[in-house]
Formats: C-alpha cells, structure tokens, sequence
C-alpha cells in the first residue's frame, strides 16, 4: 500500500507552506508608508469594511508611532491581526488604492497592517484598551467566527461577563 501522505521535507514544507506575503522590517514598512498619498477621500477605508482608519495608521508607521498605528488598527476591528493575513486585501482597501488608476503598484496596506500589530503583540505591551467596570449583565453570543469573536470583545471591553457559544470544537 502507498503512504499517500509521505512526511514533506522541511525544503518542501517551506516551499508549500511559505506566506505569499511576508512581514515587513522596519525600514520596509517606513519606506512603504512613505509611499502613501494620504487621499483627502480616503478610498481604501471606504473599501475596508471594518473601516480601519488607515491613513492614520500608515501615518503613524511613517514616523515610527507603531504603538498608535496598532491601536488605531484594533479600535476598528479587534482580529485585525488575523485580517492583515488573511483579507483580500487586493480587492478591498489595496484595490480602491488610488494608485492603480496611476498603472502603478498599490500601497501594500495589508503588509503594512501586520506590520504594526506584529511589532505590538512581540513587545508584549500593556493592552491599548482599558475595560470599564462590571455592569452585572450578561450576554451570549452564538458562533465564535470573526464576528462573535469580535463581538464579545467588544461587550466585554463595555463591562458585560460574556460567553461565547461554539458548536464546533474550536472558535475561530
């Protein structure tokens, strides 16, 4: 019988499993957000749809405020970290840059985006948001996809205990 799973070598493993978008380093990300036009109009967060305020984020990664570009980030949208490596972002706030009416390469906003939140989650920082007291509710939320994750953030940051309902083994 064939092994129909063979052990993949670690030269293939990083070959098939390799992020088609590697973070950036510092200087990367300056000289990127440097790039940015800081549209009057704002088209990618028109396109964003948790509507990150990301002129003001990639503002402050040109002047070397990652501690602010993160929290600009994750007032808008509390798995942003997971959005910046998964969104379709060429679609979405990338594709609305104006710099595709140019023929030129759109600002790389979802690189930029996991730029900051990785530098703040490896600093191991103190959180950005403070909760308010407890206000003796509660709340369920049903599903623990990107929403009702996101969800009972929210609620919880608010003061209410929250519980997160799943019927798969694992959120997310």
């Amino acid at each position: 019988m064939n092994n129909i799973s063979p052990k993949l070598t670690q030269e293939e493993y990083e070959k098939n499993f390799s992020e088609l978008h590697p973070a950036f380093t510092r200087n990367q990300a300056v000289a990127e957000a440097n790039r940015c036009l800081f549209c009057y109009d704002s088209p990618c967060m028109k396109a964003c749809p948790t509507h990150i305020d990301i002129s003001t984020f990639i503002k402050k990664i040109a002047t070397d405020n990652v501690k602010g570009a993160a929290k600009t980030i994750l007032e808008s949208n509390w798995i942003a970290l997971t959005c910046a490596k998964a969104c379709p972002v060429s679609e979405l706030c990338e594709g609305a840059c104006v710099y595709n009416d140019r023929g030129e390469k759109p600002i790389e906003i979802g690189r930029l985006q996991r730029y900051a939140l990785d530098w703040y989650f490896a600093k191991g920082t103190p959180a950005l948001f403070t909760p308010l007291p407890k206000n003796g509710k509660s709340a369920g939320i049903i599903g623990g996809g990107p929403a009702g994750l996101a969800c009972a953030a929210e609620l919880a940051l608010l003061g209410y205990d929250v519980t997160v309902y799943e019927g798969k083994a694992q959120a997310g």
